[in-house]
């Protein structure tokens, strides 16, 4: 079994790994070169860890330390790169595997954040920072509006559940078996709400936000409809 101590490890190279090819798949049809690749890649599989170790005043920064996790996060790229100039990815790879990335950075942050020996708030802070911070970079630089903003996103809570978890069950369970709890509980509560449609309530103000779209569109074909035409009685 692995250590806890070298649980942030894998679980950062595994993730930077991930969130490298998330990088190069948010660039599909924007027709960005090979550098750019590289610099959204390397920008959304080490934007959280790099975060985190600032927020957390943990020097060097991790993939400073250890320049595998930068080569990890170059290799993955450039092979999703050639991979997709052959073959076509589904485009819910994408959500797939920046679900997966989410659940490992997660609970890396809070396990790093524990073991730094921070409080319980802090380290659900860091787990969903952690988790979230790579996304948004990607999205900014793609020109998208980053999804935890987004109300048809259930994200960012995703990995607040999996890091509570984490936290509280932190010594009342072995460490592996938690840490792996924790991972698969995110991603599969974020799983579910791609495929559900799940998401939160959004804040609407009676008497100023407008009526949704599609409930206009439904009055205005239902108006359409009953009209009829001049030549019938």
């Amino acid at each position: 079994m692995i250590e806890i101590e070298n649980f942030v490890y894998y679980a950062d190279l595994f993730g930077i790994a991930i969130f490298a090819v998330t990088g190069v798949l948010a660039a599909r049809g924007k027709q960005i070169d090979l550098f750019g690749i590289m610099v959204l890649a390397l920008a959304t599989s080490l934007g959280g860890g790099t975060l985190r170790d600032l927020a957390l005043n943990a020097h060097p920064l991790i993939w400073i330390a250890d320049p595998i996790l930068l080569w990890t996060a170059i290799g993955a790229a450039v092979l999703t790169f050639v991979y997709c100039r052959f073959w076509l990815l589904p485009r819910r790879a994408l959500l797939v595997f920046d679900a997966a990335g989410l659940a490992l950075f997660a609970i890396a942050g809070a396990e790093k954040a524990m073991g730094l020996g921070f409080s319980p708030l802090i380290a659900v802070i860091m787990g969903v920072s952690t988790g979230c911070a790579g996304g948004v970079i990607r999205d900014l630089l793609t020109g998208r509006i980053p999804g935890i903003l987004q109300h048809e996103e259930f994200y960012a809570t995703c990995a607040l559940i999996g890091a509570t978890f984490y936290v509280l069950m932190h010594g009342r369970m072995e460490p592996n078996l938690l840490a792996l709890s924790a991972i698969a509980l995110i991603f599969s509560i974020r799983m579910l709400a791609i495929y559900s449609g799940f998401r939160l309530p959004v804040f609407v103000v009676t008497g100023i936000d407008r009526t949704p779209r599609r409930v206009l569109t439904g009055r205005k074909k239902r108006r359409v409809m009953s009209i009829k035409p001049k030549g019938d009685k």
